[in-house]
């Protein structure tokens, strides 16, 4: 027999279908009964199977196999479905833990997280890239606010606008899996574990949620590299659209940092500039693909996943995506490993959900 409870607000996981759809009664929990079954063995799986269920709802199975050769995190990889070295963290094999905060330091449920974010429009959710319990948290995000409402569009780093094309078709059923990462070029400008993107990919896919590719082209990324964003075209300063580089507390933070953390700690003023300009063309493209995205399709919220560089402080995508949309956006950050009393840094987000492996079943 399946029963179906009636929703709890503040429960953590909402569940999904067997296609991964979004479950807007409440998360899933399925009571079986056998003639004659002891009656302690049946108390037992009351409380082990929902345990099982949710966790399999939060599709970790997507994650098993996520595996590969170590290369450079700063090289792409030459095999989309080959797990980046950053990934020195193990596959996930058991449920995740959360604890979360909010600015002002309180703890927070998941579902009061979710009932805040269902009064925001603008939310950006950080992440590591090559960390598997981050995909599986903003994975988790985007189920709850879709069972909330489907008015909604999610934008993602990891593609380049160009390439938006290759996703419609690709959400239109027009090409399968294989063809759409050959189209995208993921491999070549990305380069990360697909299996790491792809439940999140394949849940929008599957109930229709618009997915924007928000990236700059690499084309451009490179020549600034290398030559300077004065040193552009006048068609390609067009494609790049206006970009503010003389964001006070963005280019504080970055300008120094960049060049330190590619190992360069004698780099020309010249060279600092240079790779300042790169980040905030990220930020402000990426920016100003969503606000588009969001204009285009008529969304009511948007939520953006990028890097945590480009959310935390609010400063990078958030700030500028706020200013182009004129409403405020509300930022996350996931940090790995849990708040081991405070001995954890936090970024400086709006909330902060620390993520920890729970009890093995």
């Amino acid at each position: 027999m399946c029963t179906r409870y009636k929703p709890n607000p503040h429960t953590a996981w909402h569940g999904t279908d067997i296609k991964g759809n979004a479950d807007r009664r409440a998360p899933v929990l399925i009571e079986h009964r056998w003639f004659m079954v002891p009656k302690l063995f049946f108390k037992t799986l009351i409380v082990i199977l929902p345990l099982q269920i949710l966790w399999a709802a939060a599709g970790t199975a997507s994650f098993a196999t996520a595996a590969g050769p170590p290369v450079p995190s700063s090289a792409p990889q030459s095999n989309a479905t080959t797990a980046s070295p950053a990934a020195l963290r193990p596959a996930l094999t058991q449920p995740l833990a959360l604890k979360i905060t909010d600015s002002q330091g309180s703890s927070i449920s998941f579902g009061i997280l979710i009932d805040r974010l269902m009064d925001k429009n603008l939310i950006c959710v950080g992440e590591q890239h090559d960390s598997e319990a981050d995909h599986l948290v903003q994975l988790q995000i985007i189920k709850a606010l879709f069972a909330r409402d489907e008015s909604l569009g999610v934008g993602m780093e990891i593609f380049q606008r160009p390439f938006q094309p290759a996703i419609d078709r690709f959400f239109a059923g027009e090409i399968d899996e294989t063809a759409f990462l050959k189209e995208s070029e993921y491999a070549p400008r990305w380069g990360y574990d697909w299996k790491l993107y792809r439940p999140k990919i394949d849940f929008c896919r599957r109930n229709s949620i618009p997915l924007a590719a928000l990236n700059a082209p690499k084309e451009l990324t490179s020549r600034i590299s290398k030559l300077g964003f004065e040193q552009l075209s006048d068609r390609e300063k067009q494609q790049l659209g206006t970009v503010d580089f003389q964001l006070k507390a963005h280019r504080n933070h970055w300008y120094e940092l960049l060049s330190e953390m590619h190992g360069s700690h004698t780099a020309t003023s010249e060279q600092k500039e240079r790779s300042y300009q790169v980040m905030a063309v990220w930020d402000d493209f990426m920016a100003q693909s969503a606000a588009n995205f969001k204009a285009k399709h008529q969304l009511k919220r948007m939520i953006i996943l990028a890097g945590s560089g480009h959310i935390d402080g609010g400063f990078g995508i958030p700030d500028r995506v706020a200013r182009y949309v004129k409403e405020p956006a509300t930022t996350i950050g996931i940090v790995d490993g849990g708040d081991k009393n405070g001995e954890t840094n936090s970024p400086a987000v709006d909330y902060v959900i620390h993520v920890t492996p729970g009890p093995k079943l």
